[in-house]
Formats: structure tokens, sequence, C-alpha cells
């Protein structure tokens, strides 16, 4: 057919093509026709002219027979813009809604808990949940968003520490301080005290046996209280007895003489060489252990009858006193 009117053409592979007319006419509706692989196309619908007329289009076969449709936008979905606002508002510290944010928790006394609130910036529901979940009484949840927030807590806890440890050194300061004048003043004013207190117990216990001498005087000593006078008067004669300070010179003087012998017999050794695993004669030995165990003797025998003379003086002292200064008058 001519430009105005023309009919169906056969195209590729044997399908029929319809042309639309140029000035307003309608054009026919081209039946299906068989697509690649015997696959049926849906041809285009009526459409206008070129001038003010509407055209529209059906659905086209797909390959394989599957028809396909142009995707349309769904209402449900947000547009970019939105959804990139949203994404931006999720990490921006500074916006409610992000999730760059945790909560810490300070240490305050347990009755000033109920007198917190969240502040204006905070979920109260989040800040509930971080109230319950606090890890023991007496904690307070704290709300850190951003590295800012992170950064600016991490400082104050440093500053809190170093005033703790400031404390502690003031403290330490003062506990030296402390200790210094314990051991400058207090200790010494200790000691001094001490000596008086046993100077005044010296003085009134001196007081107290004059003034029971005092009291008893005139009075006639009983059988024991002469007993142990005379049994003092003795000790105290044999005490002052010259043989006594003889016997003890002699004795000093054996002792010197010994340990001269055994400088001797020391340095006689060294001259000859001895060796120390040979030793000193059996004859040496046998007259320094039998020197050495006479004296031992003697000394034992001093010792203890003077430690029986003080044992018996102590116990006598103790039980009469009076008597004691009243014997020594």
């Amino acid at each position: 057919m001519s430009l105005f009117g023309a009919k169906p053409t056969t195209g590729l592979f044997g399908s029929s093509t319809t042309a639309a007319s140029p000035f307003g006419q309608p054009a026919t509706n081209a039946q299906p026709t068989g697509g690649l692989f015997g696959t049926a196309t849906a041809a285009t619908a009526p459409t206008g002219g070129l001038f003010g007329s509407s055209t529209a289009t059906k659905p086209a076969g797909g390959l394989f027979g599957a028809s396909t449709q142009a995707t349309q936008p769904s209402g449900v979905e947000k547009p970019i813009p939105d959804q990139i606002a949203t994404l931006m508002g999720k990490w921006r510290p500074d916006v409610p809604t992000t999730v760059f944010k945790e909560y810490f928790y300070n240490k305050v006394d347990e009755s000033r808990v109920p007198f917190f609130q969240p502040q204006a910036f905070e979920n109260p529901r989040d800040w509930e949940e971080a109230l319950q979940n606090k890890p023991a009484p007496g904690y307070l949840p704290v709300l850190c968003t951003g590295f800012e927030g992170l950064a600016t807590r991490l400082q104050l806890q440093r500053r809190t520490v170093a005033a703790f440890n400031a404390g502690l050194h003031e403290i330490n300061t003062k506990l030296d301080s402390i200790l210094s004048q314990h051991d400058l003043q207090t200790s010494v004013r200790a000691l001094a005290a001490r000596r008086r207190h046993a100077e005044l117990s010296r003085r009134v216990l001196a007081l107290a046996a004059k003034t029971q001498v005092l009291r008893n005087r005139g009075y006639a000593l009983s059988g024991d209280e002469d007993d142990l006078k005379q049994k003092l008067q003795a000790i105290e004669k044999t005490m002052q007895d010259p043989a006594l300070s003889a016997r003890m010179e002699e004795l000093w003087s054996r002792l010197i003489v010994l340990r001269n012998y055994a400088d001797a017999l020391r340095v006689e050794v060294n001259k000859r060489g001895v060796r120390e695993e040979e030793g000193l004669g059996e004859d040496v030995e046998a007259k320094a252990k039998k020197i050495v165990e006479d004296y031992e003797k003697q000394l034992q025998h001093l010792k203890k009858e003077v430690e029986q003379i003080k044992v018996d003086f102590e116990t006598w002292q103790k039980d009469n006193p009076q008597a004691g200064f009243a014997a020594a008058r």
C-alpha cells in the first residue's frame, strides 16, 4: 500500500508488521506473529497520529516465549537521597538516631541514683535499659557518642586517676611526716617518760619502805626474822672474808697462767709448723684438759653458792621488807 493506509508487510522470519499513520489516522492492530524460536510476540497497540494522538505498546514477548514488562518503582521504598541521609545520620555522633554510641557507667552514691534522669538528647528507653543492666548497685549509665565522646571520657578518667595519685602521694607525704615526728619526738618523749616512771616507782618504793620501818620501830623481831637476820649476817661475813677474796684472786691468777700457757703452746705449734690434723701431744692435751676441768668445777661451785645466796636474800626481802630495813639499821 501507499504511505496513506499501508497494509501489513512481512518482517523478519515471516512476521508481519503494521505501520502507523503519521497524520492521526488509527493504525490497524497487528496480529501476533511468530517470533524467534516460534514464540509469539505482541504487536503494538493502535497509536494516534503524529499530532496529539497517544501511543501505547503492549508487553512484548521475551526470549523463549516469556513476556517482559518494564519495572515500575514501588511506593514503599524511600528515595535515594533520603536513604543516603538516613545512612549518614546513623554514623554521625551529633544525630540522635546514630548507632555509634555506647553507655558507660559512673560510680555514685547508691542513695543518689533515683535523683538522676536521662538528658534531653538521650533516649529514655535506652537509658532505662542501661540502668537495668548496670554491673552493680550504685552505678549510673552515661552516654558516650563518637570518637570525641570516647576521647573526652578517657581524658576525664586520666585526670581522675592523676587526682587519685596526687591524693595518694599527699597521704604518703603526711605518713612520712608523722613517722618522722614519731621517731624524733614521740619515741624520745616516751623513753623519757618511761625513765621518769621508773625513777618515781623506785622513790615510791623507798618511801613505802621507810614508812613501814618507821611504823614498826620499837617492835621486836620474830623468830623467823631473827633467823633470817643471822643468815644474812653470816653471808655478809662470808662475802667480806679475806680468805674468799684470796681464793678468788688465786683462781684468777690460775686462769691467767692457763691463758698464757695456751698462748705459748699456740706460738710453739706455729713455730714448729705442726699441721692442724696432727694436733698437740697426748700428754699436753691431758694436762690442759685436767687443769680446765678443775677450774671449771671451782667456778661452778662458786657460782652455785652466789646464786643460792642471791635467791635467799630476794625471798627474804620479798616476804619481810620492813624487817630487812630494821636489820640493816
